[in-house]
C-alpha cells in the first residue's frame, strides 16, 4: 500500500452538500447549531434525535478518453442523536448510502453498485464566551457488491477551534485526516466560518466547502453551496481489479432550496453541476492500475429531515 500523504485543499466555491456523515457535517456544516435543535435539547435536557433521506441522480456524463459514458443514482438514509454531554454537546450518527452506478464503456475499469455504512461522534464544546472546540471521528464501511465485507472499512478524524469575532461573525479552523482504501491518507484543512451578512444573508462552512444562502422568510430559503468530495470502496473478488480499491472524486456545484414547514421538519431540493469527475483504480497491493477522468456531470436531487 502506498504510505505517502497527500495534502489536497479544498478551495471551492459554493456546492450544495449531498447528505453526509457526522464527522463531514462539524468540518464543514460543522453544522452551527440552528435555534430549533438547540430549543428542543434545553426542552428536552436529555436528547433529541433527527432522522434524513435524500435522493440525487448524477446524469450521463463522458470519459475523457472516449472509452464510454457513467451515470449514478445515489440513495442515502441516517439518523443522528444529539445530547448534552458536561459542557459541551455530543452528536452520535449513523449513515447508509447506495449508489447504483451504470457504466456504458468499451474497455478500462468498471464496478458495479456500492453500498456505505458510516459510524460517527462529534463532541463541541465552549472554551469561554469568545472560544469553542470540537473533535469528532467516524469509521466507514464501503463495497461492492459482493466484497468482502470485513476488508472495507476506512476511518476519519478531526479536530478544531471556532472563535465568536463579532455579533455577525465566527471563524475558525479544523483539521481532518481520512484514510482511503488501498489510497493515500487525505489531510483536508477544514476552514471555519459562520457570518450573518444581514437582511437574510448567511455564509457559513459545510464540511470541505462552503454555501450562502437567502432566508426569504421563516420557512423557505434557496442558495448556492460547494464542497471537495473523494469516497473509497473495496471492489468484489469476481471485479477485472479482484479485491482492489476505487476512489471517486469531484467537486460539485448547486443551487438548493429548503422549505421548513414546521419547527422539526424540512425538505430540500437541489440541482448543480459535479465538476472535476475522476476516479482512480487501486489493486490490493496498493498499486495506481488506471485514473479515468470524466465530464462535468449534471445531477439534480431532493431530500428531508425531521427532528424529533
Amino acid at each position: 500500500m502506498n504510505h505517502g500523504i497527500s495534502h489536497k485543499l479544498a478551495v471551492v466555491g459554493l456546492i450544495a452538500g449531498i447528505g453526509s456523515p457526522l464527522v463531514a457535517q462539524s468540518a464543514g456544516e460543522s453544522r452551527p447549531e440552528n435555534a430549533e435543535e438547540s430549543t428542543i435539547l434545553e426542552e428536552k435536557s436529555s436528547i433529541s434525535w433527527t432522522a434524513h433521506a435524500d435522493v440525487t441522480y448524477f446524469d450521463e456524463t463522458d470519459f475523457d478518453d472516449g472509452s464510454g459514458t457513467l451515470k449514478a443514482l445515489r440513495t442515502a438514509v441516517g439518523i443522528r442523536a444529539d445530547m448534552k454531554l458536561g459542557e459541551g454537546k455530543l452528536s452520535v450518527g449513523f449513515d447508509a448510502a447506495f449508489t447504483d452506478y451504470d457504466f456504458e464503456i468499451t474497455s478500462g475499469n468498471s464496478f458495479d453498485d456500492v453500498t456505505s455504512m458510516t459510524l460517527s461522534a462529534m463532541y463541541r464544546a465552549r472554551i469561554n464566551d469568545k472560544g469553542s472546540w470540537f473533535v469528532g471521528g467516524s469509521i466507514n464501511s464501503a463495497y461492492e457488491s459482493g466484497a468482502q465485507f470485513e476488508d472495507s472499512f476506512s476511518g476519519a478524524v478531526l479536530g478544531g477551534y471556532l472563535h465568536k469575532m463579532s455579533d455577525t461573525l465566527d471563524l475558525g479552523i479544523g483539521l481532518m485526516v481520512k484514510t482511503r482504501l488501498e489510497d493515500d491518507v487525505l489531510v483536508l484543512p477544514v476552514p471555519q466560518i459562520r457570518y450573518n451578512m444581514g437582511n437574510g444573508w448567511t455564509l457559513e462552512s459545510q464540511r470541505a466547502g462552503v454555501r450562502v444562502m437567502y432566508a426569504m422568510n421563516e420557512s423557505l430559503s434557496f442558495g448556492l453551496s460547494g464542497e471537495y468530495q473523494s469516497s473509497s470502496f473495496r471492489l468484489d473478488e469476481t471485479n477485472a481489479i479482484p479485491e482492489g480499491a476505487a476512489t471517486e472524486s469531484r467537486i460539485p456545484i448547486a443551487f438548493r432550496v429548503e422549505y421548513k414547514p414546521s419547527t422539526n421538519f424540512r425538505i430540500h431540493g437541489h440541482v448543480g453541476a459535479a465538476l472535476g469527475n475522476q476516479l482512480e483504480f487501486f489493486d490490493n497491493a496498493g498499486n495506481t492500475i488506471s485514473e479515468p477522468d470524466l465530464d462535468t456531470s449534471i445531477f439534480f436531487g431532493f431530500g428531508g429531515s425531521f427532528t424529533f
